[in-house]
């Protein structure tokens, strides 16, 4: 048994269920980035380029694991998800989609750096759970504006592109590339309240102004982490 697998399924012990069928398909996979991603995503690629991979599949659901070896000499990594490529009708970023194409985006995390921005995300980038707006947050968000005489912001003009397990959403404006955080709930101590906006709403992140600048980001904490 690989081990970077066991420790994957051993501290997300919920993902692969007992009647699970779990197939590996290539035990030394290969990614090939192209030199659009690197030149798009660079701290991303050196990371991805220091990886360890596997390929397999549950229940003929296509995945691959790229794991590292952190600073406490345990294995931490990502299960990415391979997805049709037809996947919903959503018009993502170009950096977006190029980072499903190649990379994937991220079901799972194991032994995740703390702080980090994969901290506590029940997903990152998956086109089949990218939702427009704010979803079921939307009257409460309406409300607290109308309540404090506030504008609210054109929502429906973003995509969700990470979501985080108490509903914190992070979103890109689909014209601007833009990234916001919509937090009811948050300890956060990098991110800013979005000017004219109600508190426990719109909240912008430090240092990432747009997609790329949260995935090079969400890399960085990786790289600082990782042997």
């Amino acid at each position: 048994m690989n081990l970077d697998f066991e420790t994957f399924e051993k501290d997300v012990n919920w993902f692969i269920r007992p009647n699970d069928i779990v197939t590996f398909t290539d035990r030394e996979s290969i990614l090939n980035l192209s030199e659009n991603f690197i030149s798009a995503f660079p701290k991303l690629s050196q990371l991805i380029q220091r990886a360890r991979m596997l390929d397999f599949s549950v229940n003929n659901n296509p995945y691959r694991l790229l794991s590292w070896t952190n600073k406490y000499n345990k294995s931490c990594g990502w299960l990415t998800k391979i997805e049709p490529e037809n996947t919903d009708n959503f018009i993502l970023a170009r950096e977006h989609e190029l980072l499903l194409n190649e990379m994937g985006g991220i079901a799972e995390s194991y032994h995740q750096p703390e702080p980090a921005l994969t901290n506590n995300q029940y997903y990152l980038f998956l086109k089949s759970a990218c939702i427009t707006g704010i979803g079921e947050w939307e009257e409460y968000y309406e409300n607290l504006c109308e309540e404090e005489d506030k504008q609210p912001i054109h929502y429906n003009d973003f995509i969700c592109f990470a979501l985080e397990a108490n509903g914190n959403m992070t979103m890109y404006e689909k014209v601007s590339g833009k990234v916001l955080l919509f937090a009811h709930d948050h300890w956060f101590e990098n991110v800013d309240p979005l000017e004219d906006q109600p508190d426990y709403t719109f909240y912008t992140i430090q240092d990432v102004d747009n997609f790329v600048d949260y995935v090079e980001k969400m890399a960085e904490e990786w790289s600082e982490d990782v042997l």
